[in-house]
């Protein structure tokens, strides 16, 4: 998935999560980079937490990016800094971007609540990337909603860096999601969902009638 997106002309990421090991980040990597194509590596904090080899691992595989998320331990910003690689972080708020480019990530990613996934997110990515375009220097990616060319002109023309996609490239033939999942990506609608019908329930008498 990750090459097939750098081949693309994007930069395919590498996501490793909770079950992830070192050997699986090794695997995945070789492929990314495949014919010198540039890729990135995430990292979820509680992940690297658990398992800080992650680390090692991800910087010996020379990614032009890496993205730790979902955590406020920045002590892993520095080493990639000196290492060259480009820092980079999700946040789901104003208060957290601040406190992230305050650390010194080099590139955020607002990424609204359109994106669900882990952690929080309770702003719409707009908002979101509105408000922090306002409070941060530093680049700022969007994330939430994007599928479209039409989305992407969109967060760019509101000031984003660029887009941080994820969900539309999960339905593509190169993902690894299950292909009952894949359907139901392809044939999701954005028309809302009809309301259930609601309970008949049976009305009191009125006190004064009641036997």
């Amino acid at each position: 998935m990750a090459a097939a997106v750098s081949a693309a002309g994007g930069l395919g990421m590498v996501g490793v999560g909770s079950t992830g090991s070192v050997e699986l980040l090794e695997r995945e990597v070789a492929e990314a980079g495949t014919g010198g194509r540039r890729f990135g590596i995430g990292l979820p904090d509680w992940a690297i937490s658990r398992h800080p080899e992650l680390v090692d691992a991800a910087l010996q595989s020379s990614p032009m990016l890496l993205a730790v998320s979902f955590g406020d331990d920045w002590k892993w910003t520095e080493r990639v800094r000196r290492a060259g690689i480009v820092t980079v972080t999700q946040v789901a708020t104003v208060d957290e971007a601040e406190r992230a480019a305050g650390a010194g990530v080099d590139v955020l990613v607002a990424r609204g609540a359109e994106g669900r996934g882990h952690g929080t997110p309770a702003v719409g990515t707009l908002p979101l990337l509105d408000g922090v375009l306002d409070r941060v220097s530093v680049p700022v990616l969007a994330a939430g909603g994007i599928t479209t060319a039409r989305g992407l002109a969109a967060v760019l023309a509101a000031g984003a860096s660029g887009a941080w996609i994820g969900t539309a490239f999960a339905a593509c033939t190169e993902s690894l999601v299950p292909a009952e999942v894949r359907r139901a990506l392809i044939g999701a609608s954005v028309d809302p969902v009809p309301p259930c019908s609601p309970t008949p329930t049976r009305r009191m008498p009125d006190r004064e009638s009641a036997p």
